[in-house]
Formats: structure tokens, sequence, C-alpha cells
């Protein structure tokens, strides 16, 4: 990984957050399938897309917004990623970070 990479990725925490949110529906340390509901009923009305990560997790279907989950106690809860795509990367999932690897969630 190259130091001279700058910012690339800004995650949001489940748990100290900050709160945002994507068409008045929040993103942060929600129940994962609550969030899939919301995003589902989001995207029939305005006609948008989702985007699925290839563990399940809902997301916008927008440029730099990834989708994770983060372990929370027993409870796994929604955590997103902003990101741009690194020089070389093909697309934001070559730029996850390493620490964004681990059984399909997130580690933080």
């Amino acid at each position: 990984m190259s130091q001279a990479a700058g910012l690339f990725c800004i995650a949001a925490d489940a748990v100290q957050r900050p709160q945002v949110a994507y068409g008045g529906i929040l993103l942060v340390g929600r129940d994962l399938s609550e969030l899939q509901n919301d995003l589902i009923t989001y995207a029939e009305t305005m006609d948008v897309h989702l985007r699925y990560t290839p563990e399940g997790y809902p997301g916008p279907d927008d440029s730099g917004v990834l989708m994770r989950g983060q372990l929370v106690g027993h409870e796994l809860r929604s955590r997103p990623l902003f990101m741009v795509t690194r020089d070389g990367a093909h697309t934001e999932w070559d730029s996850l970070p390493d620490e964004e690897y681990h059984n399909g969630q997130s580690t933080a």
C-alpha cells in the first residue's frame, strides 16, 4: 500500500457515529434488515436502484457509498464507508482498506 495514496475512505462507526442520511434514510447503526426495507421502499418510490455488497448488505447505488456490517455486541449493524477509487484500482471494492476484510464484516 502506498503512503502517498492520501485519504480515500471515511467510515462511520455504527456506535460512535456520526449519523448520515441518504434520501432521509438513516444509514448508521441500523439493523440491516430494517435498513434494507427502508431502502427498498425508497428505491421503489424514487425509481432508483439499490446496490448489494457481496456479503448481502443493502445500500444506495451511488458511487462512493459502500455499506458494511459492524458487530455491536451480538448484533450486526450498518456502517457506511465513503470512498474514492484509489489509483490502480478498478472499483471501490478494489480500494477497500485491509481492515474491512474479516468474515464479511467490519472489524471496527
